[in-house]
């Protein structure tokens, strides 16, 4: 690849970054409020659609369904390979080179998913995945091995629909799968209410992404094609590895903290942390979904890229810290709408959603050094979060229940944020870093 000379003023990428004007962040205001209205789409239509299903079935039916729909996305989680990441990176346009990069992309999920979901289904023995087979021996795990593959799918889509700026496909996706899920509720059951309220709850997910991927090439205005093979491909495979990795370790408190809760405290006690968690994972999914528009827009069309960290960091914790304030300040509709049997729940869940306005400043970092491709940053700030929160977890729970594990969350929240503030700020005050763009990529990732 031929050396880029940085000092030259007449070069396109210099130009650009020269010309473009630092304030202009109309697509990434724009992407960010699309995915924050998809997030709270997606929160309503999932909670009333299993309160639906709660007052229709059993309670045992509806248990089952939720652990096999919690294992696909368990799995789709697993079998990710870093490309959420890479491919808003490496296929940031609608050149060939991103086209064949999210072809590849697309075989390597559809394959990963599989083979997960497959090993899932030999390894993992329940009474819900013998519901699949019981139902029946082939369908059933055929089921769950495509609806695995679907909802993995649906992830890539949605990241390359934001390179190219469609943003609206992205919220129009979402919105399709939670009414969907409604429509489907209809379909009469034949006595398998276990595998009826799954195949409902999973289909939509498999209908989006297949149709997503088929339908692509409208959107962005080529074929998909695997060659010729990307110029960037072992870049692009490093870059990747690096970040599955590390969103292994970004999102794996959000994994693993309940089931140590799950095996430390009671029944009842875990109930009441289920209904705190669940509303606290939907907050925490916020700075998430901003933090991934930050990635697809990140120092594109010559903006600065750091005129756009400072402008998420102060929309992403202001969005926490007033959700914070409502859940203080809303904690006994809890009791009111769940029971007093779930004040343990009211009363940790404020600080749970608390612990969101330093997940939030370590979301924007970490999205920073993704970018710049910082992967010794990367890691470390997620390492630090997983570490930070799981061993105290692991120390506290078993003795201190749902206490200790609000403890291990806030604190470790916060050991996370000071760790991404300080990357960010060596890295600030060490050298002004040059905005990434497609022809510096390979360089960045070989000097981060």
């Amino acid at each position: 690849m031929p050396a880029t000379d940085r000092s030259d003023e007449t070069s396109p990428s210099r130009r650009a970054r020269l010309t473009g004007r630092a304030g202009d962040h109309r697509h990434l205001l724009a992407g960010s409020a699309a995915l924050v209205i998809g997030a709270a789409v997606q929160a309503l239509t999932g909670a009333l659609f299993w309160l639906v299903a709660a007052r229709i079935d059993t309670t045992d039916d509806v248990g089952r369904a939720t652990a096999l729909f919690t294992s696909i996305l368990f799995i789709s989680y697993l079998s990710g390979l870093g490309l959420q990441v890479s491919l808003a990176r490496f296929a940031p346009d609608r050149s060939q080179e991103s086209h064949a990069v999210f072809a590849w992309g697309v075989l390597a999920t559809a394959v990963s998913a599989a083979v997960v979901a497959s090993g899932y289904l030999l390894l993992v023995d329940t009474e819900a995945t013998r519901t699949l087979t019981d139902w029946h021996p082939v369908a059933g795990p055929a089921m769950f091995i495509s609806t695995s593959i679907g909802a993995a799918l649906t992830l890539i889509v949605d990241v390359r629909w934001m390179t190219v700026r469609r943003w609206s496909l992205v919220l129009g996706r979402i919105t399709i799968v939670g009414l969907l899920r409604f429509v489907l509720l209809l379909v009469p059951t034949n006595g398998a209410e276990t595998v009826h309220l799954f195949a409902v709850a999973a289909a939509p997910l498999l209908l989006t992404g297949v149709a997503g991927v088929v339908w692509m090439p409208r959107i962005t205005g080529d074929r998909h094609r695997l060659f010729p093979t990307p110029e960037r491909r072992r870049a692009a495979v490093r870059y990747s590895a690096v970040n599955y990795l590390s969103t292994l370790a970004y999102q794996a408190p959000q994994f693993v903290l309940p089931v140590i809760v799950l095996l430390s405290v009671d029944p009842d006690q875990n109930a009441s942390f289920y209904v705190a968690w669940g509303i606290t994972t939907v907050t925490l999914y916020v700075p998430m979904a901003i933090g991934q528009a930050l990635l697809a827009e990140g120092g594109k069309d010559g903006t600065e890229l750091r005129g756009q960290v400072r402008v998420i960091l102060v929309i992403t914790t202001a969005l926490m810290v007033v959700a914070a304030s409502a859940t203080a300040l809303g904690r006994e509709l809890v009791t009111s709408v769940y029971g007093d049997d779930y004040a343990d729940a009211a009363r940790i869940l404020p600080p749970l959603v608390a612990a969101c306005i330093p997940w939030a400043i370590t979301s924007v970092y970490l999205t920073e050094a993704r970018v710049l491709h910082r992967n010794v940053d990367t890691v470390v700030i997620t390492v630090a979060l997983t570490a930070a929160i799981l061993i105290p977890a692991l120390l506290l729970v078993p003795d201190d229940g749902l206490d200790g594990a609000t403890t291990a969350f806030v604190v470790g929240n916060v050991v996370a944020a000071v760790v991404a503030a300080a990357c960010h700020i060596w890295h600030r005050n060490r050298r002004s870093v040059p905005v990434p763009d497609a022809t510096l990529a390979d360089d960045l990732v070989l000097h981060p």
